[in-house]
């Protein structure tokens, strides 16, 4: 049942239901049904002049308090709309203070479905002489004061409440059955079934344990069959609830973000906050709120205007973390490999900056800034991959295509290919010479073909090179060329990468053999992340081997800082579509350190603890680039 059936199913009990019962909507804290109660049952409720009162049993200790809560709730309102229609006219009043505020937020307390703070409230009502405090014995003439005929009666936070929950259906049972009054119950009943272990003898005279229902609970689930007629497992519209929420809160960042719609029609934002609340599996709207606070104010302290897309991603990664925090609030940043996606999601990782905001409210300007640059720069390579893909899809499949199609695909891959960053990768580059050299005479600029051959042969000069790239160069899985011309172009142009990759034999990222080897290359490899990254390839690369006679030798401080360089390059989320080929390398290096540890803590436990955690880093890394 949608939130539109629902409010449809609530406005026909409360017109024509006759069963003098009262109905129950229940569901797991935060998700959602205060909020479609407050703000879409009580509006459509109002819109057709049916009053609605919402009293909240949080707290609640005796049914003299309810009494009064909901005598306040609606009596107080009835005597507002009239004594302030009367008031108005005259002109003294209009230049009081009250007269003020009452133009301001007269409407709301009027026709608030929940009690506007009680303080206020109660002030109000004094003002106009309705009585704010009264016996326990005044009830039954106050009650008899009020018409409920017609109106909704809303028990909230039953399971909260002071009052014992036999005591509570009982006085529910007393308005529907004996006044006709009608009464929605909102509940997470789950809190409210208990069950525990009893002994059961069966007819063998074996004994077993068995979960039954407390007595409380059987009592509860007897007076429950008398007083509720349905109970309805609340489910809200996910996608209107979550944009109804965002709509909320007043800044740029938000309105923005909403307007780019799905195919469907749905923003793309909400779509990607309906996804982390499955992947999370928690629907809690409280937690929703929360985030949209926290990213709000994180936005609001930064000191430039940021980008809408990094908004957007900040906003989904808070999002999977307070909706994680609603489940366990000791959730903690363990470390900078982990954390990101644990906290966060796969999708949308937690930046550490937001951590800090968000748990320990520390705001860092120049980090959030710089967080945003990175994020930039990744979606700008992710973006230039695709661009370049489709590309490649054009030129591999080019008899299918037309020669502009062909020739606008040629003069994009020249572009890439004389990029700083390594946007295709060298084992590549045999298969990709292969299809130039056949199209050259069916483009509109044959002088781009030798273009990306200059470029292909300036990459592979300055590149480092493994046996497995040169193989992939020298033999790949190309096109039969068709005519002498192009076999002997392709030919001149593979001796020509040969000659380079001879030059630079099978040389490994960095001949490590000595301490200092380990220390240079925890510095090296930050640097050079992208490459690395373009390239699809680190741990291949290195000299694992000498890595391994090195590591003993090292301090611990240097284990840090080159454990620290490694999980850096496989920091990011999508890690497995670049660098899964070093998954077995990554073993190797693995077992390898696992294999010396034993050794090292005789000397060193402090080393040895340095490897153990380069361990768990590598498990974690292994796991996800499988």
């Amino acid at each position: 049942m949608n939130t539109n059936e629902l409010t449809d199913y609530i406005k026909n009990y409360l017109e024509n239901d006759k069963t003098r019962r009262a109905i129950m909507l229940t569901g797991e804290w935060g998700c959602g049904k205060s909020y479609y109660i407050q703000n879409i049952l009580t509006n459509e409720l109002n819109k057709n002049k049916q009053d609605v009162a919402v009293v909240s049993l949080y707290g609640v200790k005796t049914v003299a308090e309810l009494n009064k809560s909901i005598y306040l709730e609606l009596r107080t309102k009835k005597v507002l709309k009239t004594s302030f229609a009367k008031l108005k006219r005259k002109r003294c009043f209009k230049n009081s203070k009250f007269y003020k505020w009452f133009n301001k937020h007269g409407k709301e307390v009027t026709n608030a479905t929940v009690l506007v703070g009680k303080t206020i409230i109660k002030g109000v009502a004094g003002f106009f002489n309705v009585p704010v405090e009264f016996s326990n014995k005044d009830f039954e003439r106050l009650f008899s004061s009020i018409n409920l005929e017609g109106k909704l009666i809303v028990l909230e936070d039953l399971e909260r409440s002071g009052i014992d929950i036999i005591e509570i259906m009982g006085y529910v049972n007393n308005l529907v059955e004996q006044d006709g009054v009608k009464v929605l119950l909102v509940a997470n009943e789950s809190e409210m079934i208990k069950y525990e272990d009893r002994e059961k003898v069966d007819k063998d005279g074996n004994k077993k344990t068995i979960k039954l229902p407390t007595k409380e609970t059987e009592e509860y689930f007897r007076i429950k069959e008398k007083t509720v007629s349905d109970t309805i497992l609340f489910n809200a519209d996910l996608n209107s609830s979550i944009e109804s929420i965002l709509k909320l809160f007043d800044s740029s960042y938000f309105s923005r973000a909403l307007e780019e719609k799905g195919t469907t029609g749905v923003p793309v934002i909400v779509g990607e906050i309906s996804t982390i609340m499955y992947e999370v599996k928690c629907w809690n709207f409280r937690a929703l709120i929360y985030s949209c606070q926290k990213t709000m104010e994180l936005f609001k302290r930064a000191t430039k205007n940021l980008d809408i897309k990094y908004f957007q991603f900040v906003l989904c990664a808070n999002t999977a973390f307070a909706l994680k925090l609603s489940k366990n609030s000791n959730l903690v940043w363990v470390d900078d490999m982990k954390s990101p996606n644990e906290l966060g999601s796969y999708h949308f990782p937690l930046y550490r900056c937001c951590y800090n905001y968000i748990k320990l409210q520390y705001f860092d300007d120049e980090e959030f800034r710089q967080n945003e640059i990175a994020y930039k720069n990744q979606k700008s390579f992710e973006t230039n991959q695709k661009e370049l893909k489709h590309s490649l899809d054009i030129l591999y499949s080019f008899s299918q295509q037309t020669e502009q199609e062909l020739s606008a695909a040629v003069k994009s891959i020249n572009s890439f290919l004389n990029d700083e960053v390594s946007y295709i990768h060298l084992s590549q580059y045999g298969k990709l010479a292969n299809y130039l050299i056949a199209i050259r005479k069916y483009i509109d600029d044959e002088s781009v073909v030798d273009k990306c051959k200059l470029a292909m042969l300036a990459k592979v000069k300055e590149a480092v090179l493994t046996s497995d790239i040169i193989k992939d160069i020298t033999y790949h899985d190309g096109l039969a060329l068709w005519t002498p011309e192009q076999q002997s172009e392709y030919n001149s142009f593979k001796k020509e990468l040969e000659k380079e990759t001879q030059k630079k034999n099978t040389a490994m990222l960095t001949k490590i053999s000595v301490v200092d080897d380990i220390d240079k290359l925890a510095q090296i490899i930050p640097r050079n992340v992208s490459k690395y990254i373009a390239e699809g390839n680190f741990a291949r690369q290195l000299d694992i081997k000498g890595a391994l006679t090195a590591l003993p030798k090292c301090s611990a401080a240097v284990i840090s800082e080159f454990r620290g360089a490694v999980m850096g390059i496989y920091s990011f989320a999508n890690v497995n579509q670049f660098l899964s080929g070093d998954r077995p390398y990554l073993i190797l290096l693995k077992d390898g350190i696992e294999n010396i540890i034993e050794d090292v803590k005789r000397e060193d436990k402090i080393k040895a603890l340095q490897l153990e955690w380069f361990v768990g880093n590598l498990n974690d890394i292994i796991s996800r680039l499988n």
